[in-house]
């Protein structure tokens, strides 16, 4: 369940933003960057690389499993890849 919706009620109601995200336990960091609509840098690296395992996968023609995907990601110097 998200609370954003009630909190953007409240600040339009003229009630204290800060008060409201501190009794819902939220940040108003993540309010306010969930009311700009943009993705998180942390989205665009998640769809970066579900973009090039897609792509490892389809040159396999679907043969690669997650062991031979990982290597081809750490192979490729894949962004967001471990090691």
């Amino acid at each position: 369940m998200t609370v954003h919706p009630f909190i953007e009620a409240e600040k339009t109601a003229g009630h204290n933003i800060k008060r409201t995200c501190e009794l819902l336990k939220v940040s108003r960091t993540a309010y306010y960057a969930r009311r700009t609509g943009a993705p998180g840098p942390r989205a665009v690296q998640d769809a970066e690389l579900t973009e090039q395992i897609t792509a490892i996968h389809r040159r396999s023609r679907g043969t690669y499993g997650a062991p031979r995907v990982h290597a081809a990601l750490q192979r490729e110097g894949a962004a967001g890849s471990p090691g």
